[in-house]
């Protein structure tokens, strides 16, 4: 059977590639490097990513709340972020089984077998496993066209995920991603003037953060609604992948969890 061996969380700022190209000792490349170990520590053979798409990969015509990426391989980003481009091997045996699952258990998912995707999952991918042999499950949540799904929604289809896992009959060593902000606009009125993007709410990302660490899960998801997302900016409701994640691992506690200045943090959940 499959287990699932690590929980960890990251943004996936476009411009971060590029940054750190410039400056390789930028602190986010430092933070990012030690997501890596981690996944290289526990030998994962799959990264399940849960992330958001922002119009690039899905459009209003068609932008499923919850979908699966299942295919032998996806590419990206599909943006015009500047980065590498990459060819990611996609695991279509256990993202096929999650969908499977899913509809099992009362999850319309929507499944998605010609995609790409954008740098809300290439990003993450340019850091962790650029040149290893993981393979990734794309789970894409709605975090960005309302109306969002609830935070409990969100929650339970990370708990579905876990279980389907688990049951997957191979001997797969899964660790769970999630990307994305806690407090984020970009472009909007939200914004400090003559900025392109900001951070509305650093009192809901210290709530978040003190949250995460004392696993006050249940409030989080409470607290975690539509309108505080919101307000949190126009990327708030990226917060939803980390609460999916959480559904997967369980009731752990975060070994390192790091707060940064733009609105996020990078953290790590291990138990073995």
């Amino acid at each position: 059977m499959a287990r699932i061996v690590a929980g960890l969380g990251a943004p996936h700022s476009p411009g971060l590639p590029s940054t750190v190209t410039k400056n390789p000792a930028f602190v986010e490349n430092a933070l990012y490097g030690e997501l890596r170990r981690h996944i290289e520590e526990v030998k994962a053979d799959v990264v399940l990513m849960f992330s958001n798409d922002h119009f690039n990969t899905f459009f209003l015509d068609n932008f499923p709340l919850f979908a699966v990426g299942v295919a032998e391989q996806t590419s990206g980003p599909n943006d015009q972020t500047p980065m590498p481009q990459y060819q990611i091997p996609v695991h279509e045996g256990l993202a096929a089984h999650i969908h499977r699952t899913g509809v099992q258990n009362g999850f319309d998912l929507t499944l998605s077998q010609e995609f790409t995707v954008d740098h809300a999952f290439a990003v993450p991918w340019h850091f962790i496993a650029p040149h290893g042999k993981v393979a990734m499950v794309p789970i894409f949540v709605n975090c960005f066209s309302n109306p969002l799904p609830q935070a409990r929604r969100a929650h339970d289809l990370g708990r579905m995920i876990g279980s389907a896992i688990r049951t997957y009959p191979e001997p797969l060593r899964v660790a769970v991603f999630a990307s994305g902000s806690f407090s984020l606009e970009i472009g909007g009125p939200q914004i400090p003037p003559n900025e392109r993007s900001g951070v509305p709410d650093r009192k809901w990302v210290d709530r978040i953060v003190h949250l995460l660490r004392t696993h006050g899960i249940n409030d989080l998801i409470e607290e975690a609604t539509s309108e505080q997302m919101t307000r949190a900016g126009n990327a708030g409701g990226e917060l939803l992948n980390w609460i999916a994640m959480l559904g997967v691992i369980g009731a752990q506690i975060p070994i390192s969890l790091e707060p940064q200045p733009h609105g996020h943090a990078f953290g790590v959940w291990r138990w073995e």
